[in-house]
């Protein structure tokens, strides 16, 4: 068997695994909710919730049409699809069950938990297979990478560290199954001449265009057959009024079905403020908004009343600390923090009051940070792009590094976020958030 066949296998026989373990733990909620009779009876015969075989073979034929046998892609960009097919599946069931008349026939509570099970059991199934499939040594491909050393260097590094992609950067090209070439500071003709080369003797090259803050991800090719010649029509979605209008609605959806656990957290919070030190619960600080409007920014206080004349003492002695807020706008050690107010910092639970600023609508759940009036000619020809958009109280900078950047990467960063924005996006940052929160990257 060839590797390309083993793989295929494997991935098939967990995609199955998944749906009919999503088939299992479904029949076990269903029977729960059976307790309350405002469900309704149900069917116990849960292969009847298969369609004999109909689920099985759409899902695969789903997943074949998507490239999911053929094509790969990191973990985000693979779930995503998941999703995308899953949903779909669906609404073909549903629509299936409703023209054949059988709608009575089905427990609809089981049918919606079939699906809501198979979102998150299919991603995990191909974690875990892929996991396999590498231990077994078919999943990797070795790749040779050409060109610029820096650009090579750097995407040999990212290509190790993504091992759900599966591909092995090797040294020599005899071993390569794949050729990725690096373009930076490559001549025009000495790149159409590598491509041409390596097209006769490589399955797929893989070009790396040179441009830092782009991602193609939004983009769409457009093919002129007749005039030879191909365009890239690079969009930026943000600055769409609908696509503004949906991160706005699910947002503030978000926030309100988060608000009753955020309340209780802010409760004891507060509590805890006020027992550790005086003064007040909020602190309030005027911060750059959308379009460049001025808003006060709520978090929860963090330093003790009267704090200059303490930072000043502490700079005296650590004059050191002055270079490096030039270059982090932050301090090492911060004398005017109180204890709550590290912890609180540590764990970024001080701005979760900047909730009242999304309900206010000066404020995203997801977006640049908001920067001090004080910053905004050190962001450069940035603060055009950021200020077209309204700060979150998460973003791209914050599962990057957090404190770990200086000042020029979050604005490289958030820049970038703007520029490549996508729903989905913003819900791998909301996942990896807590991600970062729980593993404490980059705090201080």
């Amino acid at each position: 068997m060839t590797k390309n066949i083993i793989n295929t296998t494997v991935l098939v026989l967990f995609d199955s695994a998944a749906l009919t373990l999503s088939l299992l733990i479904s029949h076990g909620e269903r029977l729960w909710l059976d307790r309350f009779s405002t469900f309704g009876d149900y069917d116990a015969d849960i292969k009847r919730y298969a369609f004999s075989g109909l689920l099985y073979l759409l899902l695969i034929f789903l997943f074949y049409l998507y490239g999911l046998y053929n094509r790969r892609n990191d973990f985000w960009e693979e779930s995503r699809i998941i999703l995308q097919s899953v949903f779909f599946l669906f609404i073909f069931i549903a629509t299936y069950v409703f023209v054949t008349k059988t709608s009575l026939e089905y427990s609809r509570a089981m049918v919606v938990l079939v699906f809501i099970n198979m979102a998150w059991l299919l991603p995990i199934g191909r974690v875990l297979s892929k996991r396999l499939l590498s231990r077994m040594h078919t999943w990797q491909v070795n790749a040779f990478i050409e060109g610029d050393s820096h650009q090579a260097d750097k995407l040999r590094y990212d290509l190790r560290a993504n091992w759900f992609l599966g591909y092995r950067p090797v040294n020599s090209l005899k071993k390569a199954k794949i050729v990725f070439i690096a373009t930076k500071n490559m001549p025009v003709g000495k790149l159409e001449k590598l491509i041409a080369s390596y097209k006769k003797r490589m399955r797929e090259v893989v070009l790396i265009p040179y441009l830092s803050n782009i991602s193609f991800a939004n983009a769409e090719i457009v093919d002129l057959r007749i005039g030879r010649m191909s365009m890239v029509n690079i969009q930026n979605q943000l600055f769409k009024t609908k696509n503004r209008i949906l991160k706005k609605s699910v947002e503030t959806l978000t926030v309100i079905l988060l608000t009753p656990l955020f309340l209780i957290i802010f409760v004891l919070i507060a509590v805890w403020i006020k027992l550790d030190s005086s003064g007040p619960v909020l602190f309030r600080q005027k911060r750059l908004g959308e379009n460049g409007r001025i808003f006060e920014c709520y978090k929860f206080r963090t330093m003790i009343e009267e704090n200059e004349a303490v930072l000043k003492k502490y700079l005296e002695k650590h004059p050191d600390e002055v270079e490096y807020y030039a270059k982090y706008h932050k301090y090492r050690n911060d004398p005017r923090l109180t204890k709550a107010g590290r912890l609180l910092r540590k764990l970024s639970l001080d701005e979760l009051p900047q909730m009242i600023n999304i309900l206010k609508n000066e404020m995203s759940l997801i977006g640049p940070r908001p920067y001090m009036i004080s910053e905004k000619k050190k962001m450069g020809d940035a603060v055009e792009t950021i200020l077209h958009v309204k700060p979150g109280i998460t973003g791209f900078w914050q599962i990057k590094g957090r404190n770990d950047l200086d000042f020029e990467e979050r604005i490289e960063l958030d820049s970038w976020y703007i520029q490549n924005w996508s729903l989905w996006l913003d819900f791998i940052i909301f996942i990896k958030t807590f991600e970062v929160l729980v593993t404490r990257r980059g705090a201080r």
